[in-house]
């Protein structure tokens, strides 16, 4: 065995907080390494990207809005995707401290990966959980979600 394998027993189960914290934290951390591993990208850049595909032009507001994410995180994700060329930032005409996003051919190009990342996803998915699982889950993940907003 292993000295990880070992840690990994000792702890097992364990949390500081709350037993669902660990094995919810320990899956979306997986989850997050899958995702940048298949992707290419952190999922804050491939998830903007996606969302300016389906409405081009949003505001990083918006977006910070959208995400429930810091606007300067928002910023300095905008500002990485547009130094690596796969979106244009333009401040607005009209209100100057408003910036927009914009897809870039190359960004374009990226996300014609995003079916066949999806369905990948997808699969695994309901490879460990079947559909009424899933839906289980989804319910319990927004309850716990709404009740960590008090």
């Amino acid at each position: 065995m292993t000295r990880g394998e070992k840690l990994a027993e000792k702890f097992e189960g364990f949390s500081p907080f709350h037993p669902l914290l660990a094995p919810l934290g320990l899956a979306t951390r997986r989850f997050l390494r899958l995702f940048e591993r298949e992707s290419g990208f952190s999922a804050p850049k491939w998830f903007i990207l996606a969302v300016l595909e389906r409405e081009d032009g949003l505001s990083q507001g918006e977006v910070s809005q959208l995400f429930e994410l810091d606007p300067s995180r928002v910023t300095r994700i905008g500002q990485a995707l547009e130094s690596d060329g796969f979106i244009r930032r333009d401040r607005c005409e009209a209100d100057n401290r408003v910036v927009r996003m914009y897809l870039t051919d190359k960004g374009r190009e990226h996300l014609e990966r995003l079916p066949a990342f999806r369905e990948g996803i997808h699969r695994r998915i309901r490879e460990a959980l079947g559909e009424a699982e899933q839906a289980e889950l989804k319910r319990m993940l927004e309850a716990l979600a709404e009740a960590m907003k008090r």
